[in-house]
């Protein structure tokens, strides 16, 4: 089966979240009253909430499409999926965040936000490389 059309989908998602990020990520509170010109979503302020919703709004369709046409997804990607929330959520934590706040620390004996992203860059390719070698090796334990 080809997944080159579902990929290209993906890109482009990605592509639009970057743009959507990279335009907006230093709005200023003040320019959440400016208008928009439409009427239902007439605010700077409603377009925004409008990104989180009709994402979820959708993605509950897609959900309930794909259960529908009997292409649900397999274990291995309902956590791969649960990962990609959690990634989304990471990134919104990043929205923001400066250079020069990197190395700042919270609380006495907390992680600055470079600990903290270091961490997580290195512990994630780490995962990838343990799952990558257990797949070559094809070893099963007997009890998970």
């Amino acid at each position: 089966m080809s997944d080159t059309e579902v990929k290209a989908y993906l890109e482009q998602m990605q592509a639009v979240q970057q743009e959507i990020l990279d335009q907006l990520a230093d709005l200023d509170r003040p320019e959440l009253k400016y208008a928009t010109g439409n009427e239902r979503w007439n605010t700077v302020r409603r377009v925004m909430l409008r990104f989180g919703d009709h994402v979820r709004e959708h993605t509950t369709q897609l959900v309930a499409a794909r259960d529908d046409i009997g292409a649900q997804q397999t274990m291995p990607q309902r956590m791969l999926a649960r990962a990609q929330e959690a990634y989304g959520v990471w990134l919104g934590a990043m929205l923001g965040l400066q250079d020069e706040q990197l190395d700042q620390v919270p609380e006495p004996g907390e992680w600055t936000p470079r600990q903290i992203l270091e961490h997580l860059v290195a512990t994630q390719k780490l995962y990838l490389e343990m799952i990558r070698r257990a797949r070559e090796t094809a070893s099963p334990v007997e009890k998970d």
